[in-house]
């Protein structure tokens, strides 16, 4: 049962919702619009080395033909347990579902600004975030997330804490089947809870955290000693706007 409300939530009713709004006309629209997308993305991504910083040969490349040395100390400073908050611009995905999914995400969420919580996770290799995508659980490349056509703002707030979360955050981003653990389950207590920062009286709360309630400096389901940092915004709907220029 739970599998068949999960397949009409995440295909059919954003279907209908966007054929009921825009007909045959619109989705065409919405197909040339998700192919120029992604002939642009191409595009950019196979000239990956007329945009990026090259000044160093180990330079990676972010998504914006400036601004690389920003990013970079951003990517310097990230560790695990970091939170991402990411709002997207739907209209610049490169496939007509994602299209549609996150519309249809927008249109349904309970919280106003942000629509995806992520987390950071940092290893001897390289950093990653763990993050939702219009309902799909995926875990990406720090540079491969920001590299992403659809965003419209990534702010972040680094964990601040004395406490080991490494460790702790292993098994979710070193298990094959990490999407598993995330089954017809809400996201961010899972996440929240694979910090090992949340206080013991407050575990079975995490149900009614949303996004926004973890854009403080001061969370209170946190253990003592524990607080989130000032913002750090990353991408804004003006970065996107230089960058086409």
């Amino acid at each position: 049962m739970n599998s068949i409300m999960n397949f009409i939530k995440n295909n059919i009713k954003p279907f209908l919702l966007t054929s009921g709004i825009f007909g045959i006309t619109g989705y065409g629209y919405l197909q040339y619009t998700a192919y120029q997308n992604k002939r642009e993305l191409q595009i950019k991504k196979e000239n990956e080395v007329e945009f990026k910083d090259n000044t160093r040969p180990q330079n990676q490349y972010f998504g914006l033909s400036y601004g690389f040395r920003a990013d970079q100390i951003v990517l310097d400073r990230l560790d695990s347990g970091d939170l991402v908050f990411m709002k997207f611009e739907c209209m610049e995905c490169i496939s007509v579902s994602d299209i549609i999914k996150c519309q249809y995400s927008q249109f349904t969420k309970p919280y106003p600004h942000y629509d995806s919580l992520g987390i950071i996770f940092r290893d001897n290799r390289n950093v990653y975030v763990l993050y939702n995508r219009f309902g799909d659980i995926v875990i990406e490349d720090y540079a491969e997330f920001l590299q992403n056509p659809f965003w419209n703002e990534i702010t972040i707030r680094k964990i601040i804490t004395k406490n080991e979360i490494h460790k702790t955050l292993k098994p979710l981003f070193y298990n094959e089947d990490y999407k598993q653990q995330f089954a017809n389950k809400p996201f961010i207590p899972i996440v929240l809870r694979s910090t090992g920062l949340i206080d013991q009286k407050y575990q079975d709360k995490l149900d009614q955290v949303y996004i926004e309630d973890l854009d403080v400096d001061e969370f209170p389901f946190f253990i003592d000693g524990t607080s989130l940092g000032p913002k750090i915004n990353v991408r804004t709907k003006r970065n996107k706007d230089l960058d086409a220029k």
